[in-house]
């Protein structure tokens, strides 16, 4: 996912040029065979139990976190569609900037998980 500002917003208050690379957290969405919606809870997520990689974990959306068996991981392709975009303020776009400079090593390291 990616959105750019454009200068002028610096106007407003923004910062120009933010990417957005992950979904932010509190995003709401459909899964592809999903049952139901899921909220974003986190990004770049490690799955203990599987010691997978995932690009995302998440809760049922609306009651969210009951217990650890319902955590929920998922990368972008399993995404079929955004019901909600999570809140973005300056503290959230700092965190996307940090998600963006270490995607490579993320990227990386999926690889590496799935030989």
């Amino acid at each position: 996912m990616t959105d750019t500002t454009e200068g002028s917003d610096m106007e407003q208050g923004q910062e120009p040029g933010i990417v957005v690379s992950y979904l932010p957290i509190g995003s709401v969405v459909k899964l592809k065979d999903g049952e139901r919606p899921v909220v974003v809870a986190g990004c770049m997520a490690f799955d203990g139990v599987t010691c997978r990689l995932w690009d995302y974990m998440g809760y049922p959306w609306p009651e969210g976190r009951q217990d650890a068996t319902k955590d929920y991981f998922f990368d972008s392709d399993m995404v079929a569609e955004v019901l909600q975009i999570g809140f973005l303020d300056r503290a959230a776009i700092k965190h996307q900037r940090a998600l963006t400079a270490a995607s490579g090593l993320y990227q990386e390291a999926k690889t590496r998980q799935g030989k």
